[in-house]
């Protein structure tokens, strides 16, 4: 017990070590990229496995989603409803492409279609490694895949970006006066927490989505809500990037051999049609080309989030545009995956 508090003590140090190095240079993203990089390193040069405290990081997930959450507006729903066929018509092409990239990954890799494609897929780790499971897939691969991808989105996207687009002094996630939590929040946030422990093994992601949808709710109804001290909002998101840096083992890119590069260089390219896709999204649309490139982009809802308060995208649109695709892809997208690859499935 006394070893676990101490390694995790040391991640966290090494974690600020870095991130400290990332806002002297003003690298993006620098509370998540910054402890992702330390450790990843740290992770490969110690021989002791490394493992982030699960109650720190889902106390870590509650309080990003509640951020992102504080940022909602009657202005997103306005913004949001009129494009949501567009997006979702743009969103299965993407969906789409990624798909028959996976299945031209598998023809020159020869290995099965269905793991090509399920590692393709920008979804969450987790629901393709169980998808992967139950449709005979190379469960390993697929995993490794989505791996190099959260590597390629974290790294490429938030640079992308940040180069792309004006970066602001008052980011849209956070401000710069000190916030002090109010009792009737803190009550909410338990109560939150509580929810999101009840409904962990029947929705994805029930720590970020749960606080996120209420506490949007509660500011689209003028409910008061104390926005996330920025202190914490950093706590957060540093012990997520630790949280990413241990998912990334060079073993696992290993296993992958000539397949990492292959993937990799798929992985960039489908984030550069997701660029052009998001560009023409915006044109459809009254949305920035952060926003709209951000929303599209085949990253997790949290990173592409917290990147669009870096880059002065509005938050809650990014959310709630990812938060779609991610439904799609874990309500809907089985059945027709299901359909497509029955005929790759082992008897």
């Amino acid at each position: 017990m006394v070893r676990n508090i101490s390694y995790l003590l040391f991640m966290y140090a090494a974690s600020l070590v870095i991130t400290g190095l990332f806002l002297l240079f003003h690298f993006p993203l620098p509370w998540i990229l910054g402890p992702l990089i330390a450790v990843f390193i740290l992770n490969w040069l110690v021989k002791e496995p490394l493992a982030q405290n699960k109650t720190i990081l889902n106390i870590s997930f509650l309080l990003t989603g509640a951020q992102i959450g504080s940022t909602f507006t009657s202005n997103t729903l306005s913004k949001v409803i009129p494009y949501f066929i567009p997006f979702l018509i743009i969103t299965l092409l993407l969906i789409y492409l990624c798909m028959k990239s996976g299945e031209l990954l598998a023809k020159y890799a020869n290995i099965e279609s269905s793991t090509g494609m399920l590692g393709s897929i920008p979804g969450g780790l987790s629901v393709m490694v169980a998808m992967s499971e139950s449709m005979n897939a190379n469960t390993g691969l697929v995993a490794i895949f989505h791996t190099i991808r959260l590597m390629a989105v974290l790294f490429l996207v938030p640079l992308m970006a940040s180069f792309m687009f004006a970066q602001t002094d008052a980011q849209q996630m956070l401000t710069d006066t000190a916030i002090a939590l109010n009792g009737w929040t803190v009550l909410l946030y338990l109560l939150l927490f509580g929810i999101a422990y009840l409904l962990r093994y029947k929705m994805p992601a029930p720590y970020v989505l749960i606080p996120m949808l209420v506490i949007a709710s509660l500011k689209l109804l003028s409910i008061p809500v104390s926005d996330v001290p920025v202190s914490l909002y950093h706590v957060a998101q540093l012990s997520i990037g630790i949280h990413l840096g241990l998912s990334i083992t060079i073993s696992d890119l290993k296993k992958a051999g000539n397949f990492s590069w292959i993937f990799f260089l798929f992985t960039c390219i489908i984030i550069m049609i997701s660029t052009v896709l998001g560009y023409i999204f915006a044109i459809m649309s009254d949305l920035s080309f952060a926003t709209a490139m951000l929303s599209l982009a085949p990253g997790g809802l949290v990173e592409m989030a917290i990147t669009a308060g870096e880059v002065g995208a509005d938050p809650s649109i990014v959310g709630s545009l990812q938060l779609v695709r991610l439904l799609f892809i874990i309500l809907v997208l089985p059945f027709i995956f299901k359909k497509m690859t029955s005929s790759f499935s082992k008897p």
